[in-house]
């Protein structure tokens, strides 16, 4: 079985870089680059799992991730919206597609998901 593990890595003020994993509080990294920090939440998250394996728990971050995309249109109006994490990645289901995937007993949506991030 995959799982996914939604994880952020941000820039700090002092310029260092900052990784967490939503959904699973302690997981974290902090180093000088992002590349450092990338490795950095990598082995950190490794460590978490592992942990919670010995303990005979499944893994799993509890975390609802959705991005607010801000929209400027020719009358310099702007307007905050939320779209999903998919539909940034190229995967936008229409409600009705999705209302149909689950229905024929797929859960919605059509196509799988795509890691993010990568080595």
């Amino acid at each position: 079985m995959t799982h996914y593990f939604p994880v952020v890595v941000e820039r700090e003020s002092n310029g260092t870089f900052s990784a967490w994993v939503a959904g699973l509080p302690g997981v974290y990294a902090a180093a000088d680059t992002m590349a450092e920090a990338k490795r950095g939440i990598r082995g950190a998250l490794a460590a978490h799992l592992a942990a919670l394996r010995a303990q005979g728990h499944q893994p799993r971050a509890e975390a609802d991730i959705t991005v607010l995309r801000q929209d400027t249109y020719l009358t310099k109006r702007e307007r905050l919206r939320f779209v999903s994490v998919g539909a940034l990645l190229g995967h936008s289901t229409s409600p009705a597609k999705a209302a149909s995937s689950r229905r024929n007993g797929r859960a919605g949506g059509g196509r799988p998901p795509v890691a993010v991030g990568g080595r």
